[in-house]
């Protein structure tokens, strides 16, 4: 059960409505327990949920590759609520539960995800163990300057929520 109560679906204030209505529809059923938990203040959920919408939705990256990202570092970080729903994406995304099992360890037999996943562990774990060999690597493998400001800004936006979630002891169910 988490910490804190969490904000009702149902809310009375119409600008949480109306945000609640818009994660529904893209997530296709009731407000994740996360959002729910933002909605106790409206300006972090706005945040939240607009920083989610852009970094999955724009930039050059695969949706593919932000989610194993995202499942990586919540492995990482052993947020596993974040992990369940990053596998069933990954899943419904086409990915073999072979290959999830191997991203949650972040690896993977594509050299570049593989790189990347554990790039993104380490940023997560200790950025000051990253080099500037890593960066030369990214590059090597054809990753603009702005790629790797979206491959770190997906790492970041995911162990934040992480680190709430976990937290908060938010599960599932909430």
């Amino acid at each position: 059960m988490a910490r804190i109560k969490l904000q009702e679906e149902n809310s009375n204030n119409n600008e949480i409505k109306k945000i609640f209505d818009e994660i529904k529809k893209k997530t296709g059923g009731n407000v994740p327990p996360a959002y729910r938990a933002f909605g106790l203040q409206k300006h972090i959920l706005q945040a939240n949920w607009n920083k989610t919408k852009r970094i999955l939705s724009e930039g050059n990256l695969l949706h593919s590759l932000k989610e194993s990202i995202a499942l990586a570092v919540s492995a990482e970080n052993k947020c596993h609520f974040c992990v369940k729903i990053h596998q069933n994406n990954l899943l419904k995304q086409g990915f073999s539960q072979k290959d999830i099992d191997q991203i949650k360890e972040a690896k993977s037999k594509d050299k570049k995800i593989d790189f990347i996943l554990k790039f993104c562990v380490q940023a997560t774990k200790n950025p000051h163990q990253i080099s500037d060999n890593d960066f030369k690597t990214l590059r090597n493998f054809n990753y603009s300057d702005e790629d790797i400001l979206e491959i770190l800004t997906t790492m970041e936006m995911y162990t934040g929520y992480n680190k709430i979630i976990v937290a908060l002891d938010l599960k599932l169910n909430d």
